[in-house]
């Protein structure tokens, strides 16, 4: 049987700032993954999205994994653009309490977020929720295709992606995948198994590997 792991990436820099490089405990996350997760071998295919922080979360994953196949780059992989669900969700009257607050802010991208899958606004983003939706899915679908029995494949990707790939698998609705998003940690792993025609979820968010290094447990 076929498996997949998707991997979110490690801890990069400021939401609203340079967010797509790994910060020094985001290497570390990808790093300590690598080593911790060598039973995987052999690896079949390794993954990941085109942007930075994706691209070195699989290099650096791979340090201490040990052989691995050639990396590969997928755009599907990439993350949603949370500036522009940001900077939409601003023009349209949509604004964080003024009182700065992790709660405060949490409460407006949920709202931020709500609004970019209810495609009623598509034409204000660069790619409407169900666009991205898709994309996830065919990036999913198209691995899950290309696998062989017995063979693993590890991609490195994004919270939204693994949520998106999670909303196709259980049937849940866009404002629980992205209640999804929220609890996704940093290098933490999601197995999907391939068989009979179907994916199953087999594992969301594997993370005891990240509490047993202290500071390396982040959602970021």
């Amino acid at each position: 049987m076929p498996t997949i792991w998707l991997m979110r990436h490690g801890k990069a820099g400021e939401l609203l700032g340079d967010y797509d490089r790994l910060s020094q405990i985001g290497f570390a996350q990808a790093r300590h993954t690598g080593a911790q997760f060598r039973h995987l071998a052999p690896l079949t295919r390794l993954l990941s999205g085109s942007m930075r922080r994706q691209r070195e979360t699989a290099q650096a994953f791979s340090e201490t994994f040990g052989d691995v196949p050639e990396h590969q780059i997928d755009a599907r992989w990439n993350e949603f653009d949370h500036v522009s669900v940001i900077q939409s969700a601003l023009a349209a009257g949509i604004h964080p309490p003024k009182e700065r607050s992790h709660d405060g802010f949490s409460s407006f991208f949920g709202q931020a977020m709500n609004r970019w899958a209810s495609g009623d606004h598509s034409a204000d983003y660069p790619e409407p929720y169900a666009a991205f939706q898709a994309r996830a899915e065919a990036a999913l679908t198209h691995l899950a295709g290309s696998l062989e029995s017995g063979q693993t494949a590890l991609v490195a990707t994004s919270g939204g992606v693994i949520s998106a790939c999670c909303r196709l698998l259980l049937g849940i609705s866009p404002a629980e995948a992205f209640q999804l998003n929220t609890v996704l940690v940093n290098g933490g792993m999601t197995r999907i198994l391939v068989g009979r025609g179907r994916m199953t979820l087999a594992t969301l968010n594997m993370d005891l590997h990240l509490q047993t290094e202290e500071g390396l447990y982040t959602y970021a």
